[in-house]
């Protein structure tokens, strides 16, 4: 179909899911905190977390960084990745899920590792999510779940 032949979504970064982030990283800090495990163990648990956020911010948060996916596109079945500072990859679309306030796409990349996606409404233009969400619904050979995710 040639509604699905060219779809371009340009994320910038999700001041909700920032936010939600980082509450869901504090509750669980304080979680550990307040459990009885030994402190070093706690230790532990509070640099994961730490490290998690700050992963969550690079990938989600800073535009320009090598984490941050800045535009994908899936252009005559193929689809490309291109990151903040400018690199690109070519993927493969291996799933999704496709809800009216969350979009989420799992790719394999060419070198064989994943990379997932999570676009909310602040992420990308209505239009465009609109868009991504019909095509993980319905797919571009209009329905074959197949076609969508090959």
């Amino acid at each position: 179909m040639s509604d699905f032949e060219k779809v371009i979504v340009e994320p910038r970064p999700s001041r909700q899911l920032l936010i939600g982030g980082a509450i869901l990283h504090l509750s669980a800090g304080v979680a550990v905190v307040l459990s009885s495990v030994p402190t070093g163990i706690k230790a532990g648990f509070i640099a994961a977390l730490g490290l998690s956020l700050a992963r969550l911010e690079f990938r989600y948060g800073m535009a320009q960084s090598r984490g941050f996916i800045a535009r994908i596109e899936l252009l005559d079945g193929r689809w490309r990745l291109e990151t903040g500072d400018g690199g690109v990859q070519s993927a493969r679309l291996i799933g999704g899920y496709a809800h009216p306030l969350l979009v989420i796409l799992n790719f394999r990349l060419e070198r064989g590792s994943r990379r997932s996606l999570a676009l909310l409404p602040d992420s990308a233009d209505a239009q465009s999510l609109r868009r991504l969400r019909a095509l993980l619904r319905i797919g571009p050979n209009g329905g074959s779940s197949g076609g969508a995710l090959g």
